[in-house]
């Protein structure tokens, strides 16, 4: 092989793209899209994985957990009634104190003392005190 000087290739090559005429460029080609860095690509494989984690956990099961529209569940929210029972103090016209409790279904159940009047063959150290619990009237 013949030697050759050094500088010979570097002006073929120079002299070939020099003389190489040059294409417009095409207005319908599609902006070429910016690679992204290292720290972009770890990143968004991450999140990739994340979300298939996600979705692989969750489950039908899971769900029926979070939604639990069950027969009794229903049966349960259809049958409440809201708030609780509420408790009236009425002293009655003899001056017997009558406690009234309201449910929530509109029924009530009255607690009154015992009378006092001891005819009858009462024992007022035995008998004092009792609650009577009946309807109220």
């Amino acid at each position: 092989m013949p030697a050759m000087p050094a500088d010979a290739p570097s002006s073929e090559a120079a002299a070939m793209t020099e003389s190489a005429p040059t294409l417009p460029s095409d207005p319908f080609a599609l902006p070429v899209k910016p690679q992204d860095d290292l720290k972009q690509r770890a990143i968004k494989g991450a999140a990739a994985a994340d979300k298939l984690a996600l979705k692989e956990s969750f489950t039908q099961r899971d769900r029926k957990l979070v939604n639990d529209d069950t027969a009794l569940g229903t049966a349960i929210a259809k049958a409440y009634r809201g708030g609780g029972a509420r408790q009236v103090e009425i002293i009655a016209a003899d001056g017997t104190r009558i406690t009234k409790f309201i449910l929530p279904g509109g029924s009530a159940v009255c607690y009154r003392a015992a009378s006092n009047n001891f005819s009858g063959g009462r024992d007022p150290f035995r008998d004092t005190g009792k609650l009577v619990v009946g309807p109220c009237s």
